[in-house]
């Protein structure tokens, strides 16, 4: 396998789990409540991205072009490339970071550009997909950032 598909590879399927590493990071700047924010945001973000899968139903590209992706997907999953969840769940976390922290925030959705570029070289995704799903995690982050600055309770 060539180089530059293990890179593919890694972008598409392993780099999304170093996000993880900024939970040490805000419980270390003792912003508990950000947390909170970020959490709820990224996980209603990816529940939207799965409910507009399964309304869409859009065809992955490797069922389209009739050939072999780089990663394997259940067969159920042919059939939910609009939005990505992975670029919907790192444009939500990107966006949330950012307001809390520019430079993480700015850092983590490169991250997301890369998760997404590999998703679309490995054959899974198309770039419109990539596009969607950042849009959409930046728009539900964006809408829990106003609903936490407007909020007593937050």
């Amino acid at each position: 396998m060539p180089v530059s598909d293990n890179v593919a590879i890694f972008l598409a399927e392993y780099l999304i789990y170093f996000t993880v590493l900024v939970v040490p990071y805000l419980l270390l700047r003792g912003k508990t409540h950000d947390l909170l924010r970020i959490a709820v945001s990224v996980i209603v973000a990816f529940t939207a991205s799965e409910l507009i899968k399964y309304a869409a139903s859009v065809p992955r590209p490797f069922v389209v072009g009739d050939f072999e992706p780089l990663i394997s997907l259940s067969p159920r999953e042919f059939y939910g490339s609009f939005p990505s969840g992975h670029a919907t769940f790192m444009g939500a976390l990107a966006t949330a970071l950012f307001f809390k922290d520019k430079a993480v925030g700015a850092v983590v959705f490169v991250g997301g550009l890369l998760v997404g570029w590999g998703r679309v070289l490995v054959g899974i995704h198309y770039p419109l997909d990539i596009f969607g799903g950042l849009i959409l995690g930046a728009a539900v982050s964006t809408f829990f950032k106003y609903v936490h600055d407007k909020s007593p309770i937050w």
